[in-house]
């Protein structure tokens, strides 16, 4: 016989349907169905406790989560703060958060203001700002020439061919030298 799958909010139905049948008592009923008494039971005020309560409430949509957001955030940056914050920004578009909220800070002493992260989160939901992607520079000494070829040593910038000295040479690397041999970075291809 195949083992069939129990969902969560199927168990949590069976629960309540259980609990209406008044055949246990919560105790027993939320130890037959793996969860701790707190859990099951009505009279408790914690998140979990509320199983009961919230299907004598609200009925059959009572067994589902709800949702864990809170209604309010108490950090949250005020409103007026958000609107200087904009306003200076259009004001200077090439400023950065840190910027902005410098000249803020100096206009508005008594203000309380957002961290830097959070002044750049608030620029970009507000459509102001954007992630610029940071560009890979080549080395200064990568080779400019491609190679003709086979049998041109191209190097790495290991510990054999390159070193912390004066032009980066290694022993190695001032040997190639002296036998005509010029190493050279690798190019990267995109």
């Amino acid at each position: 016989m195949p083992w069939r799958g129990v969902t969560v909010s199927e168990q949590r139905q069976r629960f309540l349907e259980d609990y209406q049948l008044n055949y246990y008592p919560v105790t027993e009923l939320a130890g037959r169905f793996g969860m701790s008494r707190k859990t099951a039971y009505p009279g408790l005020t914690t998140r979990a406790g509320k199983r009961i309560g919230r299907f004598e409430e609200q009925g059959q949509s009572g067994f589902h989560d709800h949702f864990r957001r809170p209604h309010r955030s108490p950090s949250q940056t005020a409103p007026a703060i958000v609107q200087a914050l904009v306003e200076l920004r259009e004001a200077h578009p090439l400023w950065g958060p840190r910027k902005l909220l410098e000249l803020m800070r100096r206009r508005h002493r008594q203000w309380v203001l957002p961290a830097v992260s959070t002044a750049a989160r608030i620029l970009v939901r507000q459509g102001l700002a954007w992630s610029e992607r940071r560009h890979r520079r080549a080395h200064p000494r990568c080779p400019k020439t491609v190679p003709p070829g086979p049998n041109r040593i191209r190097t790495d910038n290991g510990s054999h061919f390159a070193s912390s000295t004066l032009a980066w040479l290694s022993q190695l690397s001032v040997w190639f030298i002296m036998l005509g041999i010029y190493p050279e970075l690798p190019v990267l291809e995109d």
